[in-house]
């Protein structure tokens, strides 16, 4: 599978026990359906999901983002095991800050466990750079590294 066969929509109440479940799988410090059910009713919430084409059923990833004042805070990217390696994540973020683009955004920001290498890399590849080092940021004790992308402004019409 490839990524042109997966496309973005917003995440729905249907979603959630899809999402949980790779959570579970991906993450240490998993969100709940209630976190997640939070995000579809905050004004400030972009919650995407990744789904194939064909059905629309079968989630690969996700990414849950705040669009607040001059900043996108990413807090919750993710892609489903089977699917890691094929640029899911790459097209999720790159999503997100044509979003913040769009909206006039100066800056995307996120928090990444310093253990996580392979997610390090791949902010750094799309133009983040560590900006804060954030001491026992995590539950676990783990530092975080705080990550920002600098937003170009946005010309006032569109081509």
């Amino acid at each position: 599978m490839n990524e042109t066969e997966f496309s973005l929509r917003p995440a729905t109440i249907e979603d959630l026990q899809q999402l949980v479940a790779i959570e579970r799988q991906v993450h240490v410090a998993p969100w709940t359906e209630a976190h997640f059910a939070a995000e579809l009713t905050k004004p400030y919430s972009y919650f995407y999901v990744l789904t194939d084409d064909e059905t629309d059923s079968k989630i690969a990833g996700y990414i849950v983002c705040w669009m607040m004042f001059e900043d996108c805070q990413i807090l919750n990217v993710a892609v489903d095991l089977p699917f890691r390696g094929l640029g899911m994540a790459k097209l999720m973020i790159r999503k997100a800050i044509a979003l913040a683009s769009v909206q006039g955004i100066k800056k995307v920001i996120l928090e990444v466990r310093k253990s996580n290498m392979p997610a390090i890399q791949l902010y750094q590849g799309l133009g983040f750079t560590i900006t804060h080092i954030l001491k026992n940021f995590y539950g676990n004790g783990e530092d975080a590294d705080q990550m920002a992308h600098l937003l170009l402004d946005t010309p006032e019409w569109t081509e």
